[in-house]
This record gives C-alpha cells, structure tokens and sequence, in this order.
C-alpha cells in the first residue's frame, strides 16, 4: 500500500518551520507533533536572513483541544459581550422570542406578500377576485391577456394594469400562418419525389464512394461531468501533468479514405503505485 506521509515537526517547540532556512511549496501542509495544530503554506518561498520563515506565510488549523483557549483568546481580544447580558423583548437592545407558530412577531419582521396567480375565463370572473391582494396576477384565457392588480379594490376594473408581452417577430412563414407545414417545391425546391432520386443515383458520387461515406463515423472524446474545462492554452500546461499520457498514432491505408489510429496509455512512471512512498520530512 502506498505512504503518504506530511511533513511534520519533531524538534521541540511550537508552530511552524520559521527562521531563516528551510523551503515551503504552496498548499504545502506541515504538522506540529509537539503543538498539535497543522499548518498550510501560503506561497512558495525559501527563507533567508533578509526574508525569514514566518507564522505568517502560513494558515493554521487548530486542533480540537487547543480550540477552546484560541476562542477564549478572541473573545477577550474582541470584547465580545454574552447573550445573557441582554433582556428578552422587541424594544431596542433587547433579543427577540419566537412565537408558538415557529416565527418571529410581525411587530420585529412585517408580513412579507406573496404574489399569487389566478387564472379566470372573463373580466366579471377578475372582478370577483376577493383574495386578490396587490401583486396579485390574473390570468385572463378569454383575451390571452395577463394582468396585475395595482391598486385597491380588486373590483375596479382600473386597477388591474395589463402586462405587456413583445409582438412576435414572425407572423407568417412563406406567406402562411398557424401551424405551418413547407413543401421543396414551395421554398423554389425540386419536389420530394425528385430529391430522394436524386440522393439515391450516381450522378455525383459511385456506389464504391457512397458506401465508404455511409460507413465514415464521426467520433470524439468528451469531459466528464466531473472534468474541469479549460480554454486558455497556457492554464491548461500549468495544470496538466507532464508525460501523464503517452499517444500513439498509426495510418492504414488499406482503404479508399485513410484511417488513423490513436492508442492512449498511462505512463506509469506519473501514477502511485502500491509501493510508491510520498515523504514531506521532518523540521
């Protein structure tokens, strides 16, 4: 089975590798054995008496037995006060209660409206819309008209504002309307009859060359949905493993068209192998 091991701290002290020697690699986690937390480089970089190694270049994640003083800590630094300093109430500086029915009081958050839609046959049904409150939609099938009540009461037929809808850019297709149905020799064509002929003589291509096109098949590789796609050249080198596939193209040219082959493997010199050990070392 293969090992990955972290790199990880075993000289005494706390924290990170720091100082003035040592090398970090970006998204590089090292491991404190003594402190228990762990730590992830920040951005590549070797340290020197000019630009040492510091807490900073990295993010920490502290563990679950260091968690409650490092919160502790914060709370102090911020002053952060206690929900149990404040009164229950709806006046200011006070922490509001839910209800029995689940929400908070509308006196703290008003009633927000919900927009519903009718659909009715006639103007007479929309007058008599007596649920209809403001934003309401009605749907009118009489007119294939919508409409919005706009202002109170649902029963002036003034307050509902029709919705406009765009005019249909095309209202007629060879001079028909409705559903429309196109014929070849209607668009100037040569009839049906004439182009199934057509396709099936050999005035432009021999049985031999049919054939070979009728037997031409189209094929393509496709991502995952689990594939990330990338257009930009120069992203795609950074992010591809160099030497990870290996192609080999071939011809054959028994045929009238030729045929090129491509064979796809796996270098197995880029992948883990269940004897491969990945080491970060020691600090």
């Amino acid at each position: 089975m293969a090992t990955i091991q972290l790199r990880r701290k075993t000289t005494s002290g706390n924290g990170p590798l720091t100082g003035t020697s040592g090398t970090v690699k970006q998204g590089e986690p090292l491991i404190d054995l003594n402190g228990g937390n762990l730590y992830i480089a920040k951005a590549n970089k070797t340290a020197s008496s000019s630009n040492p190694l510091s807490a900073s270049d990295y993010f920490e994640f502290v563990n679950k037995d260091n968690l409650t003083g490092v919160l502790n800590d914060k709370i102090d630094e911020l002053d952060l006060g206690s929900a149990s300093r404040y009164n229950v109430g709806k006046e200011s500086g006070n922490i509001p209660v839910i209800d029995s029915d689940g929400f908070l009081p509308s006196s703290i958050i008003p009633q927000i409206a919900i927009t519903n839609t009718y659909v009715v046959n006639s103007e007479a049904e929309m007058l008599k819309l007596s649920q209809a409150e403001l934003g309401d939609i009605c749907v009118r099938n009489d007119v294939s008209k919508t409409y919005i009540l706009k202002s109170e009461p649902y029963s002036t037929l003034a307050n509902w504002q029709e919705l406009k809808t765009p005019t249909d850019k095309v209202t007629s297709v060879n001079g028909k309307t409705g559903a429309v149905t196109i014929s070849l020799s209607e668009l100037g064509g040569v009839s049906t009859s004439t182009f199934n002929s057509h396709k099936s003589d050999n005035t432009h291509l021999t049985s031999k060359q049919r054939s070979i096109l009728e037997n031409v098949y189209v094929s393509e590789i496709i991502e995952s949905r689990s594939t990330t796609w990338e257009d930009n050249a120069s992203n795609f080198d950074g992010n591809t493993l160099d030497g990870g596939l290996i192609v080999r193209s071939t011809y054959e040219t028994a045929y009238e068209m030729k045929n090129r082959k491509f064979e796809i493997g796996i270098n197995k010199s880029k992948v883990l192998t269940p004897s491969s050990t990945i080491d970060g070392g020691t600090y």
